[in-house]
C-alpha cells in the first residue's frame, strides 16, 4: 500500500490529492490539506477517478470493428499499422481536408494530448479541427473576432469591488474564469466579508446565486436584452468610463443608438427584472472602481448566445472593468504569458478568411471549426466531405443534438477511430477503439488550464500505476501515425482559442526515442522552473513573486475595442422586434451543471447512481402541482423536432415557473427517447432551427419544450 501526491485533471481547478493505492488499485483519494491553492479541497468528481480506474466500463486494450458489427481485441501498434493504412487511401482518393480531428474535455486536461493532436493535424495538412469547445463556449471566440480583447483581462475575486458572473454556477461547475474554481462558494463568502459585491445573473436561483448581493432571476433566452438596457441606463445616467470609452474603445454612438429602444419598462417586462432592480445593478457596476463581468457555459448556450457574450464585454468595457494601469496581476502564467501593459488586441474576423468548411462558407474561429456542422461535413456536397475522424477524450455523440439524425450521419464517415480511457457512446460506433491511460497512469502538467488559476502554481504528475498491457498515452498514438505516414511531428506548448501553427513560443519535434518525461522536462524547463525541481516538490510550487503590476499603455497604436460593429447593431435591433413565443411550447428547458458529473462523464459512476439513478429533470414545484406529478414521478418532454424525453422529477424551487432543466449529455442517444432510461436531453434541441450565425451554436438553452405528467 502506497499513497502518492498529485493531482486532479477532471477540470480547471486541478485540486491537489492524496491517492492511496494497492497493486495497482486505487483505495482512497482524498484532497492534499498542503496544496497551496486548493488547501484540501476536492470534490465528489475528485474521488470518483477511483470508479475511473477501477470501473466495469475501463477500456484495458484496443479493439476493431469487425464485419458482423461486433469487435475484436487488437494491439495498438497492429491498430495503428491498420489505420495508417486506411488514412493513407482516404487521402490520396479524396485529399488531406477529408479528415477531421475531435477532442473532448478528457483531451483538454492531458497536457500532452491536445498539443500532440494538433501537431499531427497540421503534419499532414488538414485544418479540421473541432472541440468541446465549440459545443458550449464559442460564442467567447465569435465575440474576441467582432470585439477584440484587451489583454490584460479582467479582474479576479480577489481584486475587484463589484463582480457580476452571468450563466455559471461555479458550485458546481468549478470553472469560470476569475472566481476560484478550488472551494469557490467559501471564498466568494469571504471576498463579500471584505466588502465585495457580487452580482449573478440566472434564470435559477444557483448555489452561487444565494450567496450572492443581487440576484438578477433572468428569463431564459433574454440575456441579450438585459444586457442591452443595462448598458442604456448607464449611458443615459452618464456613468461609463469616459478616459476608458475614449482611449480604447470605438463605435460609441452607434451602441448607443442601437440599445436606444430598450427601455428600462421594455426590459423589464421581457427579462422579470423589476425596473428598480435594474437600475440597482446597472449603477453598483458602472460605479465600483474595480468591476469585472465574467461568463460561464449558461448564456453562452442560449438564444442570441453570440450578442449577449458581445453585449456583455460592451457592458464591461464601458464601465472600464478590466484591469488598468496599477491594477495587480496575480497569475502571470509559467510563461509569463500574461500581457503586462495596457493593451487591445484588435477585432480579427478569422472566420471570414481561412480555410473554408465544405458546406459552409465560415472559416476557423479560436483555431477551431464548429462542431454542431460535423454531421453535415460528413454528408457534405461537390466540394467534398469529411470521411475520416480522429475522436480523443470525449463523446461526440453525446454533445450533439437530435441523435436520430446525427448518428446516421456519423454512420457514413468511412473511418471513426477513438480514443479514450472508458468506454463511451461514441467509442462503440467507431471502427477502432485505442485504450488510452488513464489519470495516474500517465505524466501530466497543470499548464492546460494554468490560466484559470488565482495565483501562478505549477505542478507536474508522475504516474504512480502501472498502465495496462495493452494501452498506450494519447500522444503515443499520434506519434506513431506520423512516423507511418513519414511525416515529422512538431509539438508546441499548449494554448487555447489559436491553431497550431499560431501558437506563440518554440517547438519540439517528437521522434522515435522521444518519451513523455522528455516532453514534460521540455514544456517544464522552458518556464519559472525546471523538471528537476518541480519533480522534487510533487505538491507543486507556488511562485509568490510571480506577480506584476499593470503599465500603462505605451503611445496610442490606433487598435480599439468595437463596441458595436453593423452586423452587432442589426442582431440587437432583430432582438427587438421579437419576442420569442412559441406556441403550443409553454416551458423552457436550461442546461445544469451536477458536481457529480463532468459533461458526459462520471454519469455512470457508482456515486453519481446513488444520488441520481437517472437523468433528473428539475421542475420548479408550482408547474409540477398543475401537471399533478410528485416529486420522483414521471414526465414527457417534446420539443419541436418531434424529440421526446421521459424521465423522473425532481423539484427544485430555485427555478421560476415555467422553466425545467436538465444536464447536457447524459443518457444514450442510441436509444429511442421512451426507452432511455437516463432522458437523454439533446433529443430536445434542433440541429438546425435557431442556430447562431457564424459559430452554428444549436440552441441549448431557453429550448421550447412541452411537459405532460406520464403514466407508463
Amino acid at each position: 500500500m502506497a499513497t502518492h501526491t498529485t493531482y486532479c485533471r477532471n477540470c480547471a481547478a486541478a485540486c491537489g490529492l492524496m491517492v492511496t493505492e494497492e497493486a495497482g488499485v486505487v483505495l482512497d483519494i482524498r484532497g492534499d490539506k498542503d496544496h497551496p491553492v486548493s488547501q484540501g479541497y476536492f470534490c465528489i468528481k475528485g474521488a470518483a477517478t477511483k470508479d475511473f480506474h477501477n470501473g466495469e466500463d475501463r477500456l484495458l486494450g484496443s479493439r476493431k470493428r469487425n464485419p458482423d458489427g461486433g469487435f475484436s481485441p487488437i494491439d495498438a501498434e497492429t491498430a495503428m499499422d491498420e489505420i495508417h493504412v486506411r488514412l493513407r487511401g482516404i487521402i490520396a482518393e479524396h485529399g488531406v481536408e477529408s479528415v477531421a480531428l475531435y477532442y473532448g474535455t478528457g483531451a483538454n486536461c492531458n497536457v500532452l494530448s491536445v498539443p500532440a493532436a494538433k501537431a499531427w493535424m497540421d503534419a499532414i495538412g488538414s485544418p479540421y479541427l473541432f472541440s468541446s469547445m465549440t459545443v458550449d463556449q464559442s460564442a467567447k471566440w465569435v465575440t474576441a473576432g467582432r470585439f477584440g480583447m484587451f489583454l490584460t483581462g479582467k479582474h479576479k475575486l480577489s481584486d475587484a469591488d463589484v463582480i457580476m458572473v452571468v450563466g455559471s454556477n461555479p458550485a458546481q461547475s468549478h470553472a469560470c474564469y476569475g472566481l476560484p474554481s478550488a472551494n469557490p462558494i467559501k471564498h466568494v463568502r469571504d471576498a463579500r466579508k471584505t466588502g465585495v459585491k457580487l452580482i449573478v445573473v440566472d434564470p435559477r436561483k444557483t448555489e452561487l446565486a444565494r450567496s450572492a448581493d443581487l440576484h438578477l432571476q433572468v428569463r431564459p433566452g433574454q440575456d441579450s436584452a438585459l444586457f442591452a438596457g443595462m448598458i442604456r441606463i448607464v449611458l443615459d445616467e452618464e456613468l461609463e468610463d469616459k478616459a476608458f470609452c475614449a482611449r480604447f474603445t470605438t463605435s460609441l454612438d452607434r451602441l448607443r443608438a442601437a440599445v436606444a429602444p430598450f427601455t428600462p419598462d421594455h426590459v423589464a417586462a421581457r427579462t422579470g427584472i423589476d425596473v428598480d432592480m435594474l437600475h440597482h445593478a446597472a449603477r453598483l457596476f458602472a460605479s465600483a472602481h474595480r468591476q469585472s463581468a465574467l461568463t460561464g457555459t449558461g448564456s453562452a448556450m442560449a438564444l442570441n448566445s453570440n450578442l449577449s457574450e458581445h453585449l456583455i464585454e460592451a457592458f464591461t468595457a464601458i464601465c472600464g472593468g478590466y484591469r488598468r494601469s496599477g491594477d495587480p496581476l496575480r497569475n502571470i502564467g509559467y510563461y509569463d504569458g500574461m500581457a503586462m501593459r495596457e493593451m487591445v488586441l484588435p477585432p480579427r474576423r478569422s472566420w471570414e478568411a481561412g480555410p473554408k468548411l465544405h458546406t459552409v462558407d465560415i472559416g476557423p474561429l479560436g483555431g477551431e471549426y464548429p462542431t454542431s456542422l460535423i454531421p453535415q461535413e460528413i454528408i457534405g456536397n461537390e466540394k467534398g466531405r469529411i470521411r475520416a475522424l480522429i475522436h480523443v477524450g470525449g463523446n461526440l455523440v453525446n454533445a450533439l443534438p437530435e441523435p436520430d439524425r446525427t448518428i446516421p450521419m456519423l454512420r457514413k464517415l468511412d473511418l471513426l477511430v477513438s480514443l479514450d480511457v472508458r468506454d463511451n457512446v461514441t467509442s462503440r460506433m467507431a471502427d477502432y477503439v485505442i485504450a488510452t491511460s488513464g489519470h495516474y497512469e500517465h505524466h501530466d502538467f497543470n499548464l492546460a488550464l494554468e490560466y484559470m488559476l488565482p495565483t501562478t502554481f505549477a505542478q507536474i504528475a508522475e504516474p504512480f500505476l502501472q498502465r495496462p498491457a495493452g494501452v498506450i498515452d494519447d500522444w503515443e498514438f499520434f506519434r506513431g501515425l506520423a512516423r507511418r505516414m513519414g511525416r515529422a511531428l512538431h509539438m508546441r506548448r499548449p494554448a487555447f482559442g489559436l491553431a497550431h501553427r499560431d501558437i506563440p513560443g518554440p517547438e519540439r519535434e517528437i521522434t522515435a526515442e522521444t518519451s513523455a518525461e522528455d516532453l514534460i522536462r521540455w514544456l517544464a524547463d522552458g518556464g519559472r522552473s525546471s523538471y528537476d525541481e518541480l519533480k522534487a516538490n510533487p505538491g507543486g510550487i507556488h511562485f509568490k513573486n510571480a506577480q506584476a503590476i499593470v503599465a500603462p499603455a505605451e503611445g496610442d497604436d490606433g487598435a480599439r475595442l468595437d463596441l458595436c460593429p453593423p452586423d452587432v447593431a442589426g442582431e440587437i435591433a432583430a432582438v427587438r422586434a421579437t419576442q420569442d413565443e412559441a406556441e403550443g411550447y409553454p416551458f423552457r428547458l436550461i442546461p445544469r451543471r451536477l458536481i457529480e458529473v463532468m459533461n458526459s462523464a462520471y454519469t455512470q459512476s457508482g456515486q453519481t447512481r446513488r444520488r441520481f439513478p437517472t437523468n433528473p429533470i428539475f421542475m420548479n414545484e408550482d408547474d409540477m402541482a398543475r401537471l399533478a406529478v410528485a416529486d420522483g414521478g414521471t414526465v414527457r418532454l417534446t420539443g419541436r423536432t418531434g424529440g421526446v424525453v421521459i424521465g423522473r422529477v425532481r423539484r427544485d424551487t430555485g427555478l421560476q415557473p415555467g422553466v425545467i432543466s436538465m444536464c447536457h449529455g447524459w443518457g444514450d442517444p442510441t436509444v429511442s427517447g421512451d426507452k432511455d432510461p437516463d432522458a437523454f436531453s439533446g433529443r430536445l434541441v434542433s440541429l438546425d432551427q435557431d442556430l447562431e450565425t457564424i459559430n452554428f451554436m444549436p440552441r441549448q438553452s431557453s429550448v421550447p419544450v412541452q411537459a405532460q405528467r406520464y403514466d407508463a
